[in-house]
């Protein structure tokens, strides 16, 4: 009785019957498209590695030639602060350093390095940070653009959680509520006051901003011989900018905060306040003396373009004018962000890159070999299609049912 109450009810005139979902008679949604399947004979397979081989090897070959122009020295300063001895030179590791040079350094003073405790105040706060100091000798004039790059492995910023971890209109300079940066933030998102213990949005919010790479870099510094006995050394500056770093596209992404913001520091009435791991740079939190503005730090805009592999270099400064000339210079670097915790490593670059383009040397091998492998294999399928004649098309042994 109810399976006839039911087929009465559907049955009423007026129902709309239930919509098909059976794909409509078309070619493409019922997979009836012409298709066609390339037979491969010894001549088109020959052609074909033929094309890739001739394609890759001059591919490989400008690439290994690219690289061979060059020129590079790289520091891994990671284990910097655990030296032993402070403010005193000591020779640099040679597995820290890496030079890609075609002058020699035979003869010239060795890489030295050496840690030192500096004081710096950030909003009238001051602590102690791990200065590293790195005194090296440049057997070549770099030309340029000679650019300044930090260079980290063992860091995953590709992760699917990490990369999603931001808030792409707080960035733009809007009013984000609390509500959709919980939605878009974790695990990065708020923070207790301390004061009366409200929940206060973080700025900017989300896992990368909170990670950004936060060691300072100073300008190198040329030491020059001023007596020419070593006994008195002046110290000239190599000036390198940290604006123009970024791209275009990257600066349009990033307008100034519009959230209220106090006067004075210590005031409770802000409803923003900095990462946790940004509490060294901002002690007292946001005020109109000591605000953070996206739209002005290059650095961090680079930052928040998440690398592609665990292993990847950022530019940090750069000058496009001036060569930097062969002799002795310094490096100094203010060691803060914790690489060791992750098993990686932390490395400072200064290149010259030739036609624009920076040393890789995977690309060019991969390219060769390749191509050597693609030659090899023509080779071989001309030498059996010379000594045993292929099969006609027409054989019948190609003929198949559907």
């Amino acid at each position: 009785m109810v399976s006839l109450f039911r087929k009465d009810k559907a049955g009423q005139p007026g129902e709309s019957q239930a919509k098909s979902r059976k794909p409509k008679d078309t070619p493409f949604l019922q997979q009836r498209m012409k298709a066609w399947q390339p037979i491969f004979t010894n001549r088109t397979s020959i052609q074909t590695f033929l094309v890739l081989g001739l394609l890759f090897i001059p591919l490989g070959g400008f690439w290994l030639s690219t690289n061979e122009k060059v020129r590079e020295v790289r520091f891994d300063y990671t284990k910097c602060d655990e030296i032993d001895l402070k403010d005193e030179f000591e020779t640099m590791p040679e597995e820290y350093i890496s030079k890609r040079f075609k002058a020699s350094s035979a003869g010239q003073p060795v890489v030295q390095w050496k840690r030192t405790d500096r004081p710096i105040t950030f909003d009238q706060v001051t602590n102690n940070y791990t200065l590293c100091t790195i005194d090296f000798f440049l057997p070549e004039e770099l030309k340029p653009p000679v650019l300044f790059y930090y260079h980290l492995t063992n860091f995953n910023q590709n992760h699917r959680k990490y990369i999603a971890s931001r808030h792409r209109g707080q960035l733009k300079g809007k009013d984000a509520t609390l509500e959709s940066i919980k939605d878009s933030c974790h695990p990065a998102e708020t923070r207790l006051s301390v004061q009366d213990g409200q929940e206060k949005i973080i700025y900017p919010c989300g896992a990368i901003a909170n990670s950004v790479f936060n060691d300072t870099f100073a300008t190198p510094k040329r030491i020059l011989d001023a007596s020419g006995t070593g006994s008195s050394t002046q110290i000239i500056s190599y000036n390198m900018s940290r604006a123009g770093i970024a791209s275009a596209q990257d600066k349009s992404l990033y307008k100034p905060s519009s959230y209220l913001i106090p006067d004075t520091a210590g005031a409770n009435d802000s409803i923003i306040v900095p990462p946790p791991n940004w509490a060294a740079r901002y002690p007292r939190g946001y005020h109109r003396g000591n605000m953070f503005d996206p739209s002005e730090d290059e650095a961090f805009m680079i930052w928040m373009r998440t690398a592609a592999s665990p292993s990847f270099a950022k530019l940090a400064m750069r000058n496009d004018d001036e060569p930097m000339k062969r002799g002795r210079y310094r490096l100094e670097m203010f060691s803060h962000f914790p690489i060791q915790k992750n098993g990686g490593k932390k490395t400072v670059i200064i290149t010259s890159p030739s036609s624009g383009v920076g040393y890789n040397g995977f690309l060019g091998t991969a390219y060769m070999v390749t191509g050597s492998i693609s030659l090899i294999l023509a080779v071989l399928f001309a030498f059996s299609t010379a000594f045993r004649r292929p099969r006609d098309l027409k054989d019948h042994v190609y003929l198949h049912r559907s």
